[in-house]
């Protein structure tokens, strides 16, 4: 008899399961924040925290911190993992040093995508000497066998983002996007209040959305500057906005499943569950 290992969520929907479909929300004053003299942090995943429930982020997205830096001032982002990150200079100037050497000037509506191998450092440091740098950056575990590009910048004007979901990073580097080390869509826009977007979901993808500043109502959920969601199983991301907002959106592959199941080739189930190593 032949047998065909499957994911545990794919089983389910063979099996006839009714979908699970799911939100989780992260309020804005639910990140950690950490204030120094210079710098202002925000994550919205804190693996030092062993009692959140995200502390190992959401899929395939693992950092998504938000970043006030005064001039002059900077800081080291240390990974303990291969990483795929993505800056985005929402306002100011930076100086971006990757763990490769390149160094690159980051100006305002720039995002940046750069490879960080596991016990790599990378540098950013507020380059203005009379303004604040506010910055994103977000995290992601790449594909097997990938960080083997240099840092790549591209910049997205309002006008590139007003009123639509702009595609900003892709695998295959679409649509003039940043291309990436990872089965991962980012896309931005700026929302003018009373207008409602609709992002489709291919089946077996996540999301999760943040708004940078602003306030929606996804599906029948308020979210504030600073709040993010995180949709599982959902057929689409669809919000409204109540005033005029930035969002930042990322479109997620699922990661390796941890759990596994024998189907037998006759359609009928087998036991015992398999644990993945």
């Amino acid at each position: 008899m032949a047998y065909f290992l499957l994911p545990i969520t794919e089983i389910r929907h063979a099996l006839g399961s009714e979908r699970v479909k799911m939100i989780t929300i992260r309020k804005a004053e639910e990140r950690r924040h950490i204030e120094g003299k210079s710098q202002q942090t925000w994550m919205t995943f804190d693996s030092e925290n062993q009692t959140d429930p995200l502390k190992n982020g959401f899929g395939v997205l693992k950092i998504l911190n938000e970043e006030i830096l005064a001039p002059g001032t900077g800081f080291v982002l240390h990974t303990h993992k291969d990483m795929v990150i993505v800056t985005y200079v929402r306002e100011g100037m930076i100086v971006y040093k990757g763990p490769l050497g390149k160094i690159d000037i980051l100006e305002t509506k720039d995002f940046h995508a750069a490879n960080v191998a596991s016990d790599g450092k990378q540098y950013t440091f507020d380059a203005s000497p009379n303004e604040d740098a506010h910055i994103f950056q977000s995290g992601f575990t790449p594909r097997k066998g990938a960080l083997k590009k240099e840092g790549v910048k591209k910049l997205f004007t309002y006008a590139d983002r007003k009123g639509i979901l702009r595609l900003i990073a892709s695998p295959d580097g679409r649509n003039s996007s940043l291309a990436i080390e990872q089965d991962v869509q980012i896309y931005s826009t700026f929302i003018n209040k009373g207008n409602h977007m609709i992002h489709e979901l291919s089946p077996g993808r996540d999301a999760w959305l943040h708004v940078v500043k602003g306030h929606i109502l996804l599906n029948d959920l308020n979210l504030y500057t600073g709040d993010g969601a995180g949709l599982a199983m959902e057929l689409s991301a669809s919000f409204t906005a109540q005033e005029p907002t930035e969002i930042l959106l990322f479109d997620l592959c699922k990661p390796i499943p941890d759990e596994v199941i024998l189907i037998p080739s006759n359609g009928s189930t087998a036991h015992p569950l398999l644990k993945a190593v």
